[in-house]
């Protein structure tokens, strides 16, 4: 629970920090920039600090296209940059009041609807997916080369294995091994 929130933080952040470097003369055209790009732009970042192979870039090149489709879809479902203006805001004020874990959690979802949360949650899973993708595709020595905050994104979303989907899970009704 604690990695979900602490991604969400990230993800929330990373949308917050991008908005705060364009220059206040100029304002943002509404529809103008590529949905997820922003996100895909701070993965890209990272990568730049490790070499990749071809193949790895193809991985890339193939996540990121799934990543900025997904935040695609749910703008069109309604997720507006108002609206994660609201959530972001939501989260600062729970940071000042010292708030985690479940009452974090509690305090970010007031004041938005039973739809709102569920396209927060859509995009955070988006978010864990491409980190898993990128993740996988690295080797430990790349690993190693990424900024210790981002390293322990990746690796947590990793050992998740979200975005992995094929036989991750026990199923229902399955039985443990013991």
């Amino acid at each position: 629970m604690k990695h979900l929130i602490a991604l969400a933080l990230i993800a929330c952040l990373a949308t917050t920090a991008s908005a705060d470097d364009k220059p206040e003369g100029k304002k943002k055209r509404a529809g103008n920039r590529d949905a997820g790009a922003w996100m895909a732009g701070n993965v890209a970042k990272l990568l730049e600090k490790v070499e990749l192979t071809d193949e790895q870039k193809k991985k890339w090149n193939e996540a990121k296209k799934s990543f900025t489709s997904q935040v695609k879809d749910l703008r069109e479902e309604g997720l507006t940059p108002e609206l994660m203006k609201k959530r972001n805001d939501a989260q600062k004020e729970a940071r000042e009041a010292g708030l985690k874990g479940k009452e974090m959690a509690a305090k970010l979802n007031e004041g938005f609807s039973e739809e709102e949360q569920a396209l927060f949650n859509k995009q955070q899973k988006a978010v864990r997916s491409l980190r898993a993708s990128v993740a996988g595709m690295l080797t430990p020595e790349q690993m190693a080369a990424l900024p210790e905050q981002a390293r322990k994104q990746m690796s947590a979303a990793k050992e998740r294995g979200e975005g992995k989907g094929k036989k991750q899970g026990k199923g229902k009704g399955k039985k443990k091994d013991a």
